[in-house]
């Protein structure tokens, strides 16, 4: 079973898709490195949509023209943090201020997860969700809620610090970020009877198996966008 991802992208039942999902990789003397990021855009249905397509493309920009740098001489988990937030707090004021200039409300949520060869970490804002799949799914990021609203994100109000989760890999893992939308009607128990390691040997075994969880959360009553990105690494 060699490296792969799968990704689901649906509206649910409305009309846009406020959701952005961006997956790079890149070569370097280091090794590959890869990205998966997840945004679930909040404030009105434009400003949603243009709050996640803009972070999504700032991240991009980052991981192209600046990570390289920063890996250069080795990975360091604080090196990388550091400059990780340095770009999200600049991306935050500028989506804080467009939002103010025209009188919206424009944010997003923000999951990410950064694989370096035997490397990873998570940085996390809002209430998206990034889990490990293995023997069981266990969750990896907490939830940024309070009485129902989010509490910490990119663009509305002050910056917050990321959630950072890091660690080393040994084996293959599997790793899954959903938005909302993949979680309020589905049980951890649900994403691990779908995800089984010895059934999903494929890509489009993965999308299929996102695209039945999907279904079932229609079923259970879900209707907000549904996003998912499901990653197989092996080292």
């Amino acid at each position: 079973m060699g490296d792969f991802y799968a990704v689901l992208h649906e509206c649910g039942g409305r009309r846009v898709n406020q959701d952005s999902i961006t997956l790079q990789r890149m070569v370097t003397r280091k090794g590959v490195v890869t990205m998966v990021l997840l945004c679930d855009g909040m404030g009105g249905m434009d400003a949603g949509e243009i709050a996640s397509g803009y972070v999504a493309e700032r991240m991009a920009v980052w991981f192209y023209d600046v990570l390289p740098g920063v890996l250069k001489s080795g990975y360091r988990s604080w090196k990388v943090s550091k400059s990780l937030q340095r770009a999200l707090f600049r991306i935050h004021e500028d989506l804080r201020q467009y939002g103010e200039n025209r009188g919206l409300r424009c944010g997003t949520t923000f999951t990410l997860l950064l694989i370096a060869g035997k490397n990873y970490q998570v940085f996390h804002l809002g209430d998206s969700v990034a889990y490990r799949l293995g023997r069981r799914c266990r969750r990896i990021t907490d939830f940024h809620t309070k009485d129902g609203g989010v509490t910490k994100c990119i663009g509305i109000g002050r910056y917050h610090k990321p959630q950072e989760r890091h660690g080393r890999m040994f084996g293959v893992k599997d790793y899954l970020l959903c938005s909302d939308g993949m979680r309020h009607f589905l049980k951890e128990q649900d994403l691990q009877r779908a995800l089984q390691r010895d059934e999903i040997t494929d890509r489009s075994l993965a999308e299929r198996a996102l695209q039945n969880l999907a279904r079932v959360a229609a079923r259970r009553g879900e209707s907000d966008n549904m996003s998912a990105v499901y990653l197989r690494c092996g080292v």
